[in-house]
């Protein structure tokens, strides 16, 4: 099929092709990448150290330390090394250039993790078979921004990501193709939810990307609109209150443990000794 995956510049998006990577080579691919998602002035500082740690530490420290102690992995970054499929920056997905560039590659799929842009109709009409977004919590309850941490903090016993389909310029609304849930760990920061969910939302797209091969439409199901929740950008009070269900946003631990893990074992000493400097 051919393909294209619709990302955000950061560590969730880039361990979601890590994922995906091995059946992604299998189809002729394009990526294109958003730098960020709502505006930087309007943020929490908890909001802003958990994207420090998902983008300028991800891409800067921590591939200086690989590269300094030329430690082998095979994570591959959206950085300036990254050579499997081509790679472009999107400012805005919605221009008449940027709508004709994507119709000339005749895509069949898209697909959205994490994209800080939305589509409107003109894009969503393009590929054959549709748009799937893998949304971070679960649907309807919590729709829109940073959804793990409202379900953390309303002490669910479980949370969890949806794939839905995009069919409307509307945010996480379209129909529901597939759930998966897991525990809610209460010794782990916010972060580390949100990170451990990628895992199983592409073992969800895996899954699709298999069966849009020999159908053009997934089974799927309406969304109740009158049941859950639209949330913004998470405020002071929200984190305050996830702080009151004894969850910290951010774990240095939690974190160079998800590093150790996805990318290499050797990082995690390293890390530990450049923050200690």
């Amino acid at each position: 099929m051919r393909i294209i995956l619709f990302v955000n510049r950061d560590f969730e998006s880039n361990l979601a092709y890590y994922f995906l990577k091995e059946e992604l080579e299998k189809h002729d691919v394009k990526i294109y990448y958003s730098e960020s998602v709502g505006k930087k002035k309007l943020k929490p500082k908890d909001l802003l150290e958990i994207e420090f740690y998902e983008k300028e530490f991800f891409f800067g420290d921590i591939v200086a330390t690989i590269k300094q102690h030329n430690i082998a992995t095979d994570f591959e970054f959206f950085n300036e090394d990254f050579k499997s499929f081509e790679l472009l920056p999107c400012a805005n997905v919605n221009t008449a250039a940027f709508i004709e560039e994507v119709r000339q590659s005749e895509p069949d799929l898209f697909i959205s993790i994490r994209f800080g842009k939305i589509f409107r109709d003109e894009m969503i009409g393009i590929p054959k078979k549709g748009i799937i977004n893998l949304h971070s919590a679960i649907l309807p309850d919590y729709r829109g921004i940073m959804g793990t941490l409202h379900n953390l903090k309303d002490s669910r016993s479980d949370y969890g990501c949806t794939l839905h389909y995009i069919d409307s310029g509307t945010i996480d609304t379209g129909q529901i193709i597939k759930i998966a849930k897991t525990s809610i760990h209460k010794n782990r920061s916010l972060l580390w939810h949100i990170i451990m969910l990628y895992p199983l939302g592409c073992e969800m797209i895996l899954e699709c990307i298999q069966k849009l091969q020999v159908v053009n439409r997934l089974p799927s199901i309406e969304q109740d609109m009158a049941e859950g929740n639209y949330f913004s950008i998470p405020n002071h009070e929200d984190f305050t209150a996830l702080t009151n269900c004894s969850i910290a946003s951010f774990n240095w631990n939690d974190y160079i443990e998800i590093v150790a893990e996805f990318i290499s074992p050797h990082l995690m000493h390293k890390l530990e000794q450049r923050n200690e400097s």
